[in-house]
C-alpha cells in the first residue's frame, strides 16, 4: 500500500494539528477557510489540517469555539516550547 508522506513522515511541519467535526456547513467552511488561508495550513484530510499561525493556544481555542455548535467536536494538538505535545479537546 502506498504511503502518504503527510501522514507517515514522522514530522509535523506546522504549529498545530487540528481535527474537527462541524455540522453547520457555513461554520465548517469558515474554519476550512481559516486553515487554508491565514492559518497557512496543509490539508491532511477534509477534517484534519496542519496549521501555522501566530495565535496562542488560548486564542486558537477561542477562534475554533466561535465556529462550533453544541454537538460539534474538535481537537487540536500543539508542541510547546519545552517540546511537549499537548492535546486540547473541544466540544
Amino acid at each position: 500500500m502506498p504511503r502518504d508522506n503527510k501522514l507517515y513522515s514522522g514530522f509535523v511541519n506546522h504549529d498545530y494539528i487540528l481535527t474537527f467535526s462541524i455540522a453547520d456547513e457555513a461554520n465548517r467552511s469558515r474554519l476550512v477557510a481559516l486553515c487554508a488561508g491565514p492559518w497557512q495550513g496543509d490539508e491532511v484530510t477534509p477534517d484534519t489540517w496542519e496549521v501555522s499561525n501566530t495565535l496562542s493556544p488560548d486564542q486558537m481555542e477561542r477562534a475554533i469555539l466561535d465556529l462550533m455548535g453544541d454537538a460539534d467536536r474538535a481537537a487540536y494538538y500543539y508542541l510547546s516550547d519545552s517540546k511537549r505535545m499537548f492535546r486540547v479537546l473541544l466540544g
